[in-house]
């Protein structure tokens, strides 16, 4: 349907703002007779660095905190997320291809894993014949926003593709951590509905909004006071502040073993703190979106790129990039959909899929049966049939000094498989080390020696597929950008602790 006069010519100010402009030319619409023209809205919400149990939904998959006393470690809280994971289908084990951003992303638009989209890790740009969800959608006439919270998917890495509109933090002023707080992505988000709502050229067409929240990445300094103060242990007077020199003193004292409880607990809760804070600020991007009449046909998708190890390893802890251990690589995925996107309410999906398999089950959910690379519609698993999910392939992206040119960039890193309730990983910097584990809250250690060779050949089939060398590609303002995010630093170089060695926290009892 075409206006017989530009939405721009109809005034956007005062009380007629642009959420009511919308609804008018709903009702517009249908007062001629003509069919609604409330478009079908998907809401891809990626929250950086969020490892699943940092949700209060995950409490029965939870690693978190199993050696702290229950009485004095702090609990994840996430109600927004929670009540949409009540209203839809979660999926309890979701498994992240690699513990880094750009090369997650990629996974999670291409339906490939990192050996096949071939991106290593932040830094290096997406392939440019390689075929991401926003094109698909764009082609079948979907209008694409994208608002990040981070340099990291900055425009020039590729991820931009298919989307009309991709808002980036781009360069800062001096000084700056080249990421925006959530409360800014959210504002911008917003904004950039509202710029398409006195469009009239898009204002009817089919929406997706991809939002990427960077706050629970370190350093951990944008969620509001009270929101820190009620997960932080009362009196606390340590030198934890979130700040990137007291994550730097946490590290030190783990691998040391010296690592005081209330250090550690209140690095957690700060954590938490920043998951929270993002967590309210989807509530608020929902409720904006609703405000402006597009949540009656509507998919909502909450997912992370990867997760993070906090003190859990005593080799390197407080970091993420050299593990794929389940705190490294389990993240949410909760969907819940509206109207003509309607999924089951209060579904729990308990067999293990893969980030890869996003795009997939994104495209089956609107109605384009089309598989994106290599993941599947995961449609199946909510509607009781089943479906065979292929291993989960993981691999580490740190440390960057053990990178050889002759192969592929991560060849000698860790990397693991999760196939048949179990995840093998396999420690090639210390010598090829395989150990087996269960996907259960602690991941607990297996004695199978067969079944650690049967998934080791995994392992090597998958290895043994793995692209070339890819060169560094970043330009100084890149660098730059990686190395105020903590992507590039002199941690990479430093000698590696046996895992052995590792030293419980000092109880405060």
């Amino acid at each position: 349907m075409r206006l017989p006069i530009p939405a721009s010519q109809l005034t956007t100010t005062g009380w007629f703002g642009p959420g009511l402009l919308t609804s008018l030319l709903l009702v517009l619409g249908s007062c001629a007779g003509e069919p609604s023209l409330a478009p079908r809205v998907v809401v891809l919400v990626s929250m950086d660095t969020t490892r699943a149990d940092s949700l209060s939904c995950y409490a029965a998959e939870s690693h978190w905190g199993l050696s702290f006393p229950d009485d004095s470690r702090p609990i994840p809280a996430t109600p927004v997320v929670d009540a949409l994971a009540a209203e839809g289908v979660r999926f309890s084990w979701a498994i992240a291809h690699a513990p880094t951003t750009l090369s997650s992303h990629a996974s999670m638009f291409s339906g490939r894993d990192s050996h096949r989209h071939g991106v290593p890790r932040n830094g290096y740009p997406l392939p440019a014949d390689l075929p991401l969800l926003p094109e698909r959608l764009q082609e079948a006439g979907w209008d694409t926003i994208a608002v990040i919270g981070s340099s990291a998917l900055e425009k020039k890495m590729g991820l931009n593709r298919g989307f009309v509109a991709y808002d980036d933090p781009g360069p800062q002023p001096p000084g700056g951590m080249y990421m925006r707080p959530a409360a800014e992505v959210t504002d911008r988000a917003l904004a950039a509905v509202d710029a398409r709502a006195g469009d009239p050229d898009r204002v009817g067409d089919d929406l997706f909004l991809f939002v990427h929240y960077y706050d629970p990445h370190m350093p951990w300094f944008t969620a509001p006071e009270d929101t820190v103060a009620r997960f932080s242990w009362p009196g606390y007077d340590g030198p934890v502040d979130g700040s990137m020199s007291s994550i730097g003193f946490l590290t030190r004292s783990r691998v040391e073993g010296t690592l005081r409880y209330g250090d550690a607990r209140q690095a957690r809760a700060l954590y938490l703190a920043q998951v929270a804070y993002v967590d309210a600020e989807i509530g608020r991007l929902l409720r904006g979106l609703g405000e402006r009449g597009l949540d009656e046909d509507s998919l909502v998708v909450v997912t992370a790129d990867h997760g993070e190890v906090l003190d859990e390893d005593a080799s390197r802890p407080y970091t993420h990039g050299p593990s794929t251990a389940l705190e490294a690589t389990h993240v949410p995925l909760v969907l819940r959909g509206k109207g003509r996107l309607a999924l089951p309410v209060g579904v729990t999906v308990t067999p293990v899929v893969r980030l890869q398999d996003l795009a997939s089950t994104v495209l089956g959910a609107v109605g384009i049966r089309e598989a994106m690379g290599d993941g599947l519609d995961l449609a199946p698993l909510w509607s009781g049939r089943e479906l065979e999910i292929p291993p989960a392939f993981s691999e580490a992206t740190r440390p960057m000094n053990l990178e050889q040119r002759h192969k592929w960039n991560n060849a000698n890193l860790e990397r693991s498989v999760v196939d048949g309730g179990h995840q093998l990983r396999v420690r090639l910097m210390e010598g090829g080390l395989a150990t087996l584990h269960r996907v259960a809250p602690g991941s607990p250690r297996v004695s199978d020696v067969s079944r650690i060779r049967a998934m080791g050949q995994l392992v090597k089939r998958w290895d043994s597929a793995a692209p070339a060398w890819v060169p560094p590609a970043y330009d100084a303002e890149t660098r730059k950008a990686l190395e105020a995010l903590g992507y590039l630093d002199g941690a990479d170089a430093r000698e590696v602790p046996s895992a052995d060695g590792a030293t419980p926290i000092a109880s405060p009892r």
